[in-house]
């Protein structure tokens, strides 16, 4: 299995104002001349520098965009749905002053400045891509070579992420609208084999990220989400039970659950968990007791969830904290009498990840767009909006983003950003936010008077039906449909669903 995919490999700085040029063309996705290097990217890794790295000071002052108020107006007879716009603040800059220039760096942080680079090289790529198109063989060919090839030695640094690999890649190729193309049952039982070389014990010791690692919720959250997606539910049950008490031995006073033996514990274990036991049918009030408590303590001042109490918000952590109380309520009407959220300063702080230009999700205040957020930040969306029944973000501006930005136009797959490289995760992650930007959602019928009532809101979730989701010329569906709380097909979360509801919970 290997990313095979051209490597943009970053050109070091010369002299010669010919080879800046080039190197920004190819940022900005040009061909190059006899550009051969078939090395597979680096892996993508944790990291909050997110533009600075790709271009050094002196390579930024050779800029010769236009202003982004140039730029803007020469996209507006492209955009038919979503026109990037200028802040008034923009507007009522000197002309001179949207430029980047030396004098820039003088009075702006550098902040500022990677954003306003960012903007403009976005705008170039909006420019350079008038349509919307998405490259449905390319994509394919990718997650194919992708699932095939040998890792490059440089993928050392995934070695405790095999069961996310798995889930990253086999999602990615089953959110593709595409009736004809079908992972192979060969290509099936290799994943099930790489996730089975995963599992401990029959999982009382949880799954693993890799050989000879210890459990991990987070590597059990994948490697339980990709046997279902291989829908290999015999396995499922066979581990279930035991994966039940792996979680309790790791549950914690306040309700949080630790990630592993010994290790922290935060809003993504206790998520990973419900998610895991509500695909399984092993919600007990032991495994749930007190989470409720702890969840209601973990929204900050501005108005997203933080990992834990007191702690900075971010779109992981809300994501997975909004998510917790799908996996908790059965009704509707507990989100106000069980829960303790500020709506309002969620819907604030949701809605401000949005950019105007760019269209994109970024994930945290001061950061820039990244396509991953278009599924962490991008799932919150229709769970806010299945409560207050309007939409509260743009997703023709996210799907232009996504598509004109984040594709990898030659090899297919996904980036985070121009200039950046095409990565399993962001594949994943920017198809599953395409697949929120395509659809809405309703909920089931919930009838607050029905005391029998116990399914959870989480399995309440349903595509509308509306002209939104009509699968029309003018309204083409590239995506199946997500489901927002578990990130793969809504269709296999039903399926496993039945599959399970009436076995029985552990003892």
């Amino acid at each position: 299995m290997s990313n095979n995919v051209q490597h943009e490999s970053k050109q070091t700085t010369t002299s010669d104002p010919s080879d800046k040029i080039t190197y920004l063309l190819n940022l900005l996705g040009k061909k190059l001349p006899n550009q051969s290097s078939s090395a597979p990217p680096p892996p993508v890794t944790e990291n909050d520098s997110d533009y600075e790295d790709i271009m050094t000071d002196e390579e930024q002052d050779i800029y010769t965009f236009d202003t982004k108020q140039q730029l803007i107006q020469s996209l507006y007879s492209s955009h038919a749905k979503f026109n990037p716009s200028l802040s008034p603040h923009d507007f009522n800059q000197d002309q001179d002053q949207l430029n980047i220039n030396n004098n820039d760096k003088n009075e702006k942080s550098s902040t500022i400045l990677q954003q306003q680079q960012v903007e403009l090289l976005i705008l170039e790529t909006f420019k350079d891509h008038p349509q919307l198109q998405f490259l449905t063989g390319k994509h394919l060919k990718y997650l194919d070579l992708s699932l095939h090839s040998k890792l490059p030695a440089y993928f050392n640094a995934l070695d405790a992420n095999h069961t996310w690999m798995m889930y990253w890649l086999i999602n990615a190729h089953k959110l593709i609208n595409q009736s004809t193309v079908e992972i192979d049952t060969d290509t099936i039982d290799l994943i099930n084999d790489k996730v089975e070389s995963c599992i401990i014990k029959d999982g009382k010791y949880g799954i693993s990220g890799g050989s000879n690692q210890i459990g991990h919720i987070a590597s059990t959250f994948s490697g339980i989400l990709t046997l279902v997606l291989t829908k290999n539910y015999p396995r499922l049950l066979e581990i279930r039970s035991h994966l039940y008490h792996w979680f309790i031995s790791l549950k914690q006073s306040d309700g949080s659950f630790l990630m592993h033996i010994n290790g922290e514990s935060d809003s993504r274990s206790v998520y990973c968990v419900l998610a895991i036991s509500a695909l399984l049918n092993l919600h007990t009030d032991e495994l749930t007791n007190h989470i409720l408590n702890w969840i209601n303590k973990n929204q900050s001042y501005e108005g997203g969830y933080s990992n834990n109490a007191h702690n900075e918000c971010h779109g992981g952590y809300s994501f997975c904290s909004m998510s917790i109380y799908y996996l908790l309520f059965t009704h509707k009407s507990q989100f106000k009498t069980d829960s303790k959220i500020n709506l309002d300063n969620l819907i604030r702080w949701l809605v401000m990840r949005q950019f105007a230009i760019e269209g994109g999700l970024n994930g945290r205040t001061n950061k820039l767009v990244d396509s991953c957020y278009a599924y962490w930040i991008g799932a919150i969306y229709p769970m806010i909006e299945v409560l207050i029944d309007q939409p509260i973000f743009n997703r023709d501006g996210l799907k232009t983003y996504l598509l004109k930005a984040g594709q990898n136009f030659d090899k297919g797959g996904f980036r985070d950003k121009p200039g950046k490289s095409t990565d399993f995760y962001h594949t994943n992650y920017s198809l599953s936010g395409l697949s929120v930007c395509e659809y809405t959602y309703d909920l089931e019928s919930d009838d607050t008077n029905d005391d029998d009532d116990d399914e959870l809101l989480a399995f309440k979730f349903k595509v509308a039906n509306n002209d939104d989701n009509d699968n029309d010329d003018d309204n083409e569906k590239f995506t199946n449909a997500i489901h927002p709380i578990f990130g793969i097909p809504i269709t296999d979360v039903n399926e496993i669903r039945q599959y399970f509801k009436n076995f029985p919970k552990p003892i």
